[in-house]
């Protein structure tokens, strides 16, 4: 499953979580402000947190510095063949589809939006009670988008003006259309998800409350307005993307003027987002955090298994077979050997400060992600597995001594011609992938050499590398 994808059920998941989460426990409160933070907040973080890596900050905390600092291992590579796409794939036809109908909500939008510019410069400018407005012929159901407000005074009364103006106004001093804009385009991208029109509803009516209670509260007498929403509720709206004054449901929104206000103790289960938010996080690393923990907990065994002897760990000269055993169990790391570089230097596993690749850890993957190429040989015999690379950057920077560690190599086999299933090989064949494996690793340009004490040494690198059909 491509990244692009699980990025895609993440944000929907999150959606649906926070959807679930308000119908339960905000969907009767009147503390609108808060609400509208816990909507726009919700979309936000649903789309933020599947991008928020806590590798980085896990690397930096001291606890996991102390067991993690030299231990010298490089991240798992994977490096997949894909068949041959054809353009008439049942993955292509979804993709298809899904694509005309997320273009189709994207050119709605902007048609609106070109609407309400084109409405903007046809009208006049007036000030009526003080207030400018863009003044429109014709029957419109009064509406504000950001800080423009659209009507004709000329069908309503005094009164009735002074209402609608209250409560435009509102919606543009507090930048309610970027709300709108926000969910409108989320929902452009999420549209197969149910949660997220319900979100958008939700975002809207909420904002139709906010500037319900600005009225209210200027002293407008609430029966008065409620017979002036009414009168307007048979005008049908024309643009979506607006704060219109007349926006349904009539009857929720007048159900919400005369509901009693909430004792102001119950607006602290909005803390309950802050678990919630963290949760998100938390699942969507939780790969790194499980490498991270099983990374402790292999580097503790080695640490109870290791020779009480600080000299003999610095050099890395034990023969505790105890010892060896562990680290070859650590996700394929070959055991220690008292090898030399060419130049007869001895050879670390623990440095003070590691080798560094021009360009940090992220450029050294990205040039092995570039430069492997899986064997056209092995994938049409079906081999895969994994193969763990160690080699060694000497005191000068360079590669020298790739070799095989380990393999896993596995083969994908046809029973009947009908049935695939996966059997270990131990033929010949698993040469292919652990060439290419050594012929990318022997191309690695120069590194900052490690450095013990002071003094430049040599040091064991590991580098899993995992071949993948799919």
């Amino acid at each position: 499953m491509n990244h692009l994808l699980m990025y895609f059920l993440k944000v929907n998941i999150a959606i649906a979580l926070f959807y679930i989460f308000y119908r339960l426990l905000f969907y009767n409160d009147t503390f609108w402000a808060t609400r509208r933070f816990y909507l726009v907040f919700s979309m936000l973080l649903s789309v933020v947190y599947p991008l928020i890596s806590l590798s980085g900050w896990l690397e930096k905390q001291e606890p996991m510095q102390a067991i993690m600092t030299n231990y010298v291992q490089l991240n798992e590579i994977t490096v997949t063949a894909t068949q041959a796409a054809t353009p008439y794939s049942l993955e292509n036809g979804l993709l298809v589809i899904y694509g005309i109908v997320s273009a189709f909500l994207l050119v709605r939008m902007i048609v609106q939006l070109v609407s309400i510019i084109r409405r903007r410069l046809k009208g006049k400018r007036q000030i009526v009670q003080g207030v400018e407005i863009i003044a429109i012929d014709g029957t419109i159901t009064p509406f504000s988008f950001f800080t423009t407000i659209f009507m004709n005074p000329e069908l309503h009364t005094d009164q009735e003006t002074r209402q609608i103006l209250i409560h435009e106004r509102t919606h543009a001093r507090q930048r309610h259309s970027l709300d709108v804009l926000l969910s409108e385009m989320l929902t452009t991208a999420c549209w197969i998800n149910p949660a997220v029109w319900l979100l958008k509803h939700e975002i809207r009516h909420n904002l139709e409350f906010l500037a319900d209670n600005s009225v209210l509260q200027s002293g407008i007498e609430p029966r008065n307005y409620q017979y002036h929403l009414l009168q307007l509720s048979y005008q049908t709206p024309q643009v979506d993307l607006v704060n219109k004054f007349n926006v349904s449901p009539l009857k929720k929104r007048i159900i919400m003027m005369n509901q009693e206000k909430s004792k102001k103790a119950g607006i602290l289960k909005y803390s309950l987002i802050v678990p919630l938010a963290l949760a998100l996080v938390l699942s969507s690393n939780a790969e790194t955090l499980i490498s991270s923990a099983n990374k402790v907990v292999a580097s503790s065994i080695t640490e109870k298994t290791e020779n009480s002897s600080k000299k003999a760990v610095e050099s890395t000269e034990t023969t505790d077979t105890t010892k060896i055993k562990a680290i070859a169990t650590m996700k394929f790391v070959a055991p220690k050997l008292k090898a030399k570089t060419l130049e007869n230097d001895k050879v670390y596993n623990y440095v003070d400060k590691k080798p560094e690749y021009p360009g940090g850890e992220e450029a050294l993957l990205k040039f092995i992600s570039q430069n492997m190429k899986y064997p056209q040989k092995a994938q049409e015999n079906g081999i895969l597995g994994k193969v763990v690379v160690r080699f060694i950057i000497n005191k000068y920077g360079k590669v020298e001594q790739a070799e095989i560690a380990q393999t896993d190599i596995k083969q994908i086999v046809s029973l009947n011609g009908k049935t695939d299933k996966l059997k270990n090989q131990n033929k010949p064949l698993s040469y292919l992938l652990e060439n290419e494996a050594l012929r990318v690793v022997n191309s690695l340009p120069v590194w900052t050499p490690g450095e013990q004490k002071g003094k430049k040494v040599a040091v064991y690198y590991t580098l899993p590398i995992t071949f993948k059909l799919e």
